[in-house]
């Protein structure tokens, strides 16, 4: 009983734990404060198009592709409702 509570016990804990001076803040800090800047600076844009360009081809690539979608069901159902004439 002892042994297997030993072997759960350590494989839930953590493995490393870093620990920074009092005082002292991580490197990594300070880059993800500016990526945070970038996000939430007020400039008129949705968050998911501030990342760069390639965030703006893929939100007008789905855009396109979505109205196409909606252009074919448009079609589609014009094609079911009016018949063919012979």
């Amino acid at each position: 009983m002892n042994f297997s509570r030993v072997i759960v016990r350590s494989l839930t804990t953590s493995g490393v734990q870093r620990t920074v001076a009092k005082g002292e803040v991580e490197k990594g800090y300070f880059e993800l404060k500016k990526v945070q800047e970038h996000f939430q600076k007020k400039d008129g844009k949705p968050v998911f198009l501030k990342g760069s360009t390639f965030d703006q081809v893929l939100y007008r690539l789905t855009v396109a592709l979505a109205l196409v979608g909606v252009g074919g069901m448009g079609k589609l159902f014009y094609d079911l409702s009016v018949p063919k004439s012979e």
